[in-house]
């Protein structure tokens, strides 16, 4: 049987806080990311902050897109974890 996961997202301005039931994705990943609709290279995305393994749920915080710092750290941990035999060069 497979585990689903809570996903409870958080903090992003402008829109109510949600939880979603995972999609059969295993389990929770560091980022959740997307290319930011109408501007080239900028990405929206959440930051995983805690993780309860008993009611499994993860907690995502709102990454600002325009905070390019923290979004290329979080991005870079993403893409390790989604492709983790490939080298990035």
């Amino acid at each position: 049987m497979q585990t689903q996961w809570v996903y409870q997202l958080r903090d992003r301005p402008g829109t109510a806080d949600v939880d979603l039931l995972d999609q059969g994705r295993g389990r929770p990943r560091q980022t959740l990311a997307r290319q930011r609709e109408g501007a080239d290279g900028l990405v929206d995305g959440y930051v995983l902050q805690r993780i309860d393994a008993q009611l499994h749920t993860a907690l995502y915080s709102w990454v600002l897109s325009s905070a390019p710092d923290p979004v290329s750290h979080y991005l870079l941990e993403f893409l390790t974890e989604d492709r983790p035999q490939q080298s990035p060069w």
